[in-house]
């Protein structure tokens, strides 16, 4: 008598890796105060260069004492020296990408950001302009965080110094980013730290959407080859908005791009942690001045941690003096950055575009550069923060800030390092059952799809340098820069005198300028 088969059993279900399990309830240490540090200095120096003397002596001092009643200071350093100087000389090393020296090619927003570190080095504080064509005065009124440093220090020693300082400042930047990850990558692969943080670190930094895929359709259809966006690079391809990819943010906008990661990898480390919300208005007031839409990007992460954690009770733990003092500090900051930004176009986008046209393109742009990864992470880990982050990515394009609608650029940079991280944990959680390791293939489907797109942008660093100007303020930069045309700069500039800021900062002197059509070209070897 022949036995019939045993029936197979079914495969076992195994459920997501769930990170706020893994991640999120780091106690502040000494790594979390560097890094609060850096974000805070340039604030410090704006104050001590820009204000009146009772001004900044009190919004100076009260920023000094909230990062020095921040949570951390006892708890050792939490990574090993070898690590650690590993991480520095990556991070300079990944800051020479940004071209903010000028020994490999420099997008064109360099133009302005240089002229920006020019005036700070060579003019007097605060700086302003004396428009003799509009017959206006204008304050230079940009979120200064990553050039305040780097600027004081070319006042001393000259602008080429203040270039050398500024990519040091980023390196460091880069290297605090670096090893928070590796803290991220041991949480989550603690098995095997070495390959967790190679991975962690790799898709960090290569992060990117699928827009390889519309940038070969689309120009197919145009006629220019499908490979036309090699030497050009494709982030602007819904003409919209966009979400910077990693390798995008690095070339054209790592002033941008490095408080949000800093704040949204202090979030992923820390936001669980009771202590955390002890000190938690510093850091995003800090980072405001550096960017204030990706800061708020963070900060919504924040709030949405703290409200699951503990809601109204987590919110009166975090009335505490370093807090209070936060917000003093803030004050002063938030009245600079938001002093003539009435004059900066926004609206809702379906009001501001064509319905039905903005709907459609809306709904592709989530798909190719969120949804293709939030789809296939989530068969593989779990978490509050990668939810929160996939929501405010699918609704932050749904309103227009900025003449290249910043609100999506730079709001979405800390969701989407969230989501970066989130990724690169899904390829190192097991991938159990045949949905897990489907999710695994397809993650790195896209993970190769991602990496043309990225190496899409990092073509641009082929083509020549360029050199700096020297001697070109903002104004003139701006008039000769290839915007001239298409930007009002109503997001760097504000008519002086301004109510808001006029009562506590000092009266800036205004150099008069003969800007005539034949000034003296700023690029003489040729710009961008």
């Amino acid at each position: 008598m022949i036995a019939s088969p045993t029936p197979a059993a079914p495969e076992r279900r195994h459920p997501p890796l769930d990170l706020d399990r893994l991640l999120g309830d780091a106690a502040p240490d000494r790594l979390a105060v560097l890094v609060l540090a850096y974000l805070t200095l340039p604030g410090l120096v704006f104050l001590g260069g820009w204000a009146q003397p009772w001004a900044a002596a009190v919004a100076g001092l009260s920023g000094l004492g909230a990062v020095l009643l921040a949570p951390g200071w006892r708890r050792a350093w939490p990574l090993s020296p070898g690590m650690t100087l590993a991480c520095l000389v990556l991070g300079l090393v990944w800051a020479g990408a940004t071209g903010s020296h000028h020994l490999v090619y420099s997008s064109a927003d360099w133009q302005i950001r240089d002229a920006v570190l020019r005036d700070l080095t060579a003019e007097a504080w605060p700086v302003a302009y004396l428009d003799a064509d509009r017959g206006v005065d204008w304050l230079l009124r940009a979120p200064l965080g990553f050039y305040m440093v780097p600027g004081l220090l070319g006042r001393v020693l000259g602008f080429p110094a203040a270039q050398a300082a500024l990519w040091a400042w980023t390196g460091l930047g880069f290297a605090l980013v670096l090893m928070v990850l590796a803290l991220l990558a041991r949480a989550v692969a603690r098995d095997r730290p070495g390959s967790g943080f190679a991975v962690m670190a790799g898709v960090f930094i290569l992060f990117h959407g699928l827009d390889i895929l519309p940038n070969i359709w689309l120009d197919w259809n145009f006629g220019t080859g499908p490979l036309a966006s090699w030497g050009r690079g494709g982030e602007w391809w819904p003409r919209l908005f966009q979400y910077s990819g990693h390798v995008t943010a690095i070339l054209w906008a790592p002033n941008h791009a490095m408080p949000a990661w800093l704040l949204a990898l202090l979030v992923l480390r820390h936001g669980r942690h009771p202590e955390f919300v002890r000190g938690l208005a510093m850091p995003f007031a800090a980072g405001a001045f550096w960017s204030p839409l990706a800061s708020a990007g963070a900060a919504l992460l924040a709030g949405a941690v703290l409200l699951r954690e503990g809601g109204a009770a987590a919110i009166r733990r975090a009335v505490t003096p370093a807090n209070i003092l936060a917000v003093v500090f803030a004050l002063p900051v938030c009245a600079y950055l938001v002093a003539g930004s009435a004059a900066v176009p926004h609206g809702v986008l379906f009001l501001m575009h064509p319905p039905l046209k903005s709907f459609l393109v809306w709904l592709v742009f989530l798909v190719v550069e969120v949804l293709c990864w939030a789809a296939l992470a989530a068969l593989l880990v779990r978490g509050w923060t990668f939810a929160v982050s996939v929501a405010l990515l699918c609704l932050l394009p749904l309103y227009v800030f900025g003449p290249g609608n910043e609100m999506t650029a730079r709001g979405g940079m800390a969701p989407l390092a969230v989501l970066a991280v989130v990724v690169a944990a899904a390829l190192l959680a097991p991938a159990a059952g045949r949905a897990g390791r489907i999710a695994r293939r397809a993650l790195l489907a896209c993970c190769v799809l991602a990496l043309a797109g990225a190496a899409t942008e990092a073509s641009l660093l082929l083509k020549p340098a360029w050199k700096a100007s020297g001697h070109c303020d903002f104004l003139e930069a701006a008039r000769q820069s290839v915007y001239a045309d298409s930007t009002e700069w109503a997001h760097y500039l504000a008519p002086w005198p301004e109510p808001l800021v006029s009562p506590w900062m000092r009266e800036p002197p205004r150099r008069p300028a003969d800007r005539t059509a034949q000034a003296p070209p700023c690029w003489t070897g040729g710009g961008p």
